[in-house]
């Protein structure tokens, strides 16, 4: 969805070429110079939640031909039943780190920590991606990697570099987990995967900082985002469109307000993009005059310099006041 994603980010995740030429296919309409949310300036290490979820939707159908390739080295994902249904997501309960980045969706998502000059950042994804992902990270080091206790679990760990580690967790209640830990040696990071802790929702929410949202109060922080946005943006939604139709599963203020914002955006560039389509100026005039009111959504200016999504929707109200619908605006919506 929403995070800024670097190159160097894109380049970590474990795609085949076909595969990554997809990836790039649903963010980009080639030959163009039009800004995509691919979330550049956000935080380095987490990839969005929608592409990873192409990804994984992607591994399903080729992870039966990664265990063939790998033989008896790759035995089946190990599975346990935890103790509390839902358990799939993780937090790290210790002295010193602090939550740096949450980003969520119903299935897949990730959430970092520093503490000084290190970061972690533990990723959980659909148990699909497990087979191909440690054959990359095998094929990647060259080896097996050291057995290690994470989170309960045995996995793996490898080391790519001095203060670059990766630690793998099988597969347990349908998803397995990605540690990857930076500016700190490798005891270091070993020492902190037994530490790690798989939980559900409610205490993934418990565990996060007071500004993050939760299930209790998020409902109440979108509509504070969407009264701001409706100051300005009069109407806040095209005809027939709710208001309560606008949510998100994001916890992380940053993320939240994002989600919210592309949301209203997108519905306008959708109602220009018909009216259009439909010869409807009226209808034109009206989504061009509300997402003109953009460069003063509250949320677009607090979030500015974390994200690529206010310049990116700030570009594609620009072009609708240009009288052009923006290119590539479906994909970037699609999240």
């Amino acid at each position: 969805m929403n995070v800024k994603l670097t190159d160097d980010a894109v380049a970590d995740l474990p795609l085949h070429e076909g595969r990554a030429e997809l990836l790039d296919e649903i963010l980009r309409t080639p030959g163009t110079a039009v800004p995509v949310l691919d979330g550049s300036r956000r935080p380095r290490w987490v990839a969005p939640v929608a592409a990873a979820a192409a990804v994984v939707l992607l591994a399903a159908g080729v992870a039966w031909t990664a265990g063939r390739v790998l033989g008896e080295s790759a035995p089946p994902p190990a599975t346990s039943q935890p103790a509390t249904p839902d358990a799939f997501r993780v937090v790290l309960d210790q002295p010193g780190w602090a939550v740096t980045h949450v980003d969520q969706g119903d299935d897949l998502g990730g959430v970092g920590y520093e503490n000084g000059g290190a970061t972690l950042k533990l990723d959980w994804y659909l148990a699909d991606g497990y087979a191909e992902r440690i054959a990359h990270r095998r094929d990647e080091a060259g080896s097996d990697g050291t057995a290690v206790d994470v989170a309960g679990l045995p996995g793996s760990m490898w080391s790519a570099a001095a203060g670059d580690h990766t630690a793998l967790r099988p597969v347990e209640d349908g998803h397995f987990l990605e540690v990857r830990g930076f500016g700190m040696d490798a005891a270091a990071f070993a020492a902190l995967l037994p530490e790690l802790r798989m939980v559900d929702q409610a205490a993934f929410d418990a565990a996060l900082p007071p500004d993050y949202a939760d299930d209790g109060n998020r409902r109440a922080r979108v509509n504070r985002i969407l009264d701001g946005i409706a100051r300005y943006a009069v109407p806040l939604l095209p005809d027939g469109q709710a208001r309560s139709a606008i949510t998100s599963r994001q916890s992380d203020p940053v993320q939240l307000g994002s989600d919210v914002a592309e949301q209203v955006a997108c519905a306008w560039i959708a109602r220009y993009a018909e009216a259009r389509r439909l010869d409807d100026r009226t209808g034109a005039q009206q989504a061009a005059g509300v997402l003109a009111t953009s460069r003063e959504w509250p949320v677009l200016r607090d979030i500015e310099a974390d994200t690529d999504v206010p310049e990116w929707i700030w570009w594609a109200s620009d072009e609708v006041l240009a009288g052009r619908v923006p290119q590539s605006w479906q994909p970037s919506c699609a999240g």
